[in-house]
């Protein structure tokens, strides 16, 4: 089948079969249609016209799956994000692991101190810095592993 991919809305659509570019489709200034595959060059009045001779699908018109979220305003976690959510407050990117859970974690890396010694930690839970000393987030764990005095 062959994949009709939106350059320019409705003027412009490049082709490809098995992810390889074979041709293109222009709109005209009288409303039809000019398509040329490889070295061949046709007009067709309308788009249903075009599916119907060539079987082309558009891409507008694939079934598209949702990108699962691993981010929360920008830093990463490890795993899907549920309701993530900015903590004013604490200044905070929060989320939780499973649509109804209470187990609040916050986004992105942190240092934490516990018992005397600095830990890079990745999402810890929001428990975890309301009881220790932290600094965060960060994006990276290079960035979370600077000693603090």
């Amino acid at each position: 089948m062959i994949v009709a991919k939106t350059v320019v809305d409705n003027q412009y659509w490049i082709l490809k079969k098995d992810n390889a570019k074979i041709g293109n489709i222009r709109a005209t200034q009288d409303g039809s249609y000019t398509i040329k595959i490889l070295d061949q060059v046709a007009n067709v009045k309308t788009i249903p016209m075009l599916r119907e001779s060539l079987n082309i699908r558009f891409e507008s018109e694939q079934t598209v799956t949702p990108a699962v979220a691993t981010q929360v305003h920008g830093y990463p976690t490890e795993c899907k994000v549920f309701n993530g959510m900015w903590h004013v407050q604490l200044k905070l990117p929060l989320f939780t692991k499973e649509e109804k859970s209470k187990s609040w974690h916050a986004a992105g890396w942190y240092s934490v101190k516990q018992h005397r010694t600095w830990q890079a930690m990745q999402n810890p839970k929001l428990i975890a810095l309301e009881r220790y000393r932290y600094k965060g987030p960060f994006y990276t764990k290079e960035q979370a592993n600077v000693k603090f005095i």
